[in-house]
């Protein structure tokens, strides 16, 4: 059990009370400092007087965890202007204006460093954006990519209509941001894209415009994740490529998939660090007559050996935490955060339907469906609900914008 501290100010006056919080010793406010999991307490407690906020950094030293970013619900109606945060440290749920990624045609992904990837898909721009400080990063548009588009030719693939017209057909199934914009100055953003002449696209910070990483032939690709300083890629079928981003870009075949204990192909795939571990995870959802339905019911983990080529199936994660959907996958420890469990997957939902299947009017942000979330215990093989999560009422609409995604959040 960890140790309380109660801290009673001295009888006096209440309008004097405010005037002796500086007098507080910093070594007395470190350890309060220390003793905090939330950054949202972490927050107030900097800004409880201007000799605090001097005193301690804006970053704190604790590991941050993740919150939920979900739709916002005032007098049972979709805010057009303002988001809701579910924080798992305190299962409270907090109110955040965020119209940037309201908008029709706005989609996000979430990252472990403090700011979102937005998707505006009437460039189709890409940006980052903090949460917090609402500060934004504009990205070059995903249409052109001069050092590798000429002559109507991607690679080996000859383009049947105009360029722009052929990839504007394309749709990015996942953006995930490596590195911190705000503290570091060499950041990378990946781009998975499906349904036009190229799967992988990345941009790193200083550069003019998107890099194409050339490949034989097109895989449809699932998830990415850096791992020791080097980028992997799962494709639909379980193979795990590295992507070298050198002066030539190209991708190489590191593994075969990993055996399925179940008869059904996994819709979603993902890559996972965990314990200087690199971790396969399928997504198994329940069928009926050939159709997916709305349900995640089991996930497998899976662990490679490069060396050997092969893989082991992983039962017991220890105290680990797998954070997955629509988001850099990332993991924590449960000491980290008293309120979720060991050995478990929480995960957000990034089911999309059909474009088209919710009408013409829809953009492609709409098709996440995006209420299939939930917790999975590794222990006992089951699915629970997110505890004291406020899902409740997003199950009477056909899709979320925005679709529930973990994110942090930095200064």
């Amino acid at each position: 059990m960890q140790d309380s501290i109660l801290i009673l100010p001295p009888p006096m006056n209440p309008s004097k009370v405010l005037s002796r919080w500086p007098e507080l010793p910093s070594e007395l406010l470190d350890v309060i400092a220390r003793k905090l999991i939330s950054y949202v307490d972490y927050v107030r407690l900097r800004a409880v007087c201007p000799s605090w906020r001097l005193n301690l950094p804006k970053k704190p030293s604790f590991t941050q965890l993740p919150l939920l970013l979900l739709p916002h619900y005032e007098n049972n109606i979709v805010s057009e202007t303002h988001c809701s945060l579910f924080n798992l440290s305190d299962e409270k749920t907090y109110r955040l204006e965020l119209p940037e990624v309201i908008a029709k045609g706005k989609q996000c992904w979430g990252s472990p460093h403090g700011w979102l990837v937005v998707l505006d898909e009437e460039g189709p721009f890409l940006s980052l954006l903090n949460p917090l400080t609402r500060d934004q990063i504009q990205l070059p548009s995903l249409f052109f990519f001069p050092s590798t588009l000429q002559n109507d030719q991607v690679s080996n693939i000859v383009l049947p209509w105009d360029s722009i017209g052929y990839l504007r057909n394309s749709y990015v199934v996942k953006a995930a941001l490596f590195a911190k914009p705000s503290v570091s100055t060499d950041f990378i953003v990946m781009v998975i894209m499906e349904d036009g002449p190229c799967s992988l696209v990345f941009f790193r910070s200083g550069d003019v415009a998107w890099t194409l990483i050339r490949e034989a032939k097109l895989n449809v690709y699932k998830d990415v994740v850096c791992f020791q300083g080097k980028f992997f890629v799962v494709d639909s079928s379980g193979s795990v490529y590295i992507c070298h981003l050198a002066a030539s870009p190209n991708v190489v075949k590191v593994a075969d998939p990993p055996e399925n204990p179940f008869a059904d192909v996994p819709e979603k795939m993902y890559l996972v660090e965990s314990v200087n571990e690199l971790l396969l995870v399928y997504r198994h959802h329940i069928h009926l007559d050939g159709r997916s339905y709305d349900s995640t019911y089991y996930f497998t983990v899976h662990k490679p050996d490069f060396s050997e080529s092969r893989w082991s199936n992983v039962d017991n994660m220890g105290d680990q935490v797998l954070f997955l959907g629509t988001n850099c996958s990332f993991s924590l420890s449960a000491r980290n955060c008293p309120t979720c469990r060991g050995n478990s997957i929480y995960y957000t939902d990034d089911y999309r339907f059909p474009v088209g299947s919710l009408g013409e009017s829809q953009s492609r942000s709409d098709c996440i469906r995006g209420y299939d979330l939930g917790v999975f215990n590794l222990d006992y093989g089951g699915v629970d609900m997110l505890p004291s999560c406020p899902v409740s009422n997003l199950f009477n609409i056909k899709y979320l914008r925005p679709a529930p995604v973990w994110i942090t959040l930095s200064p």
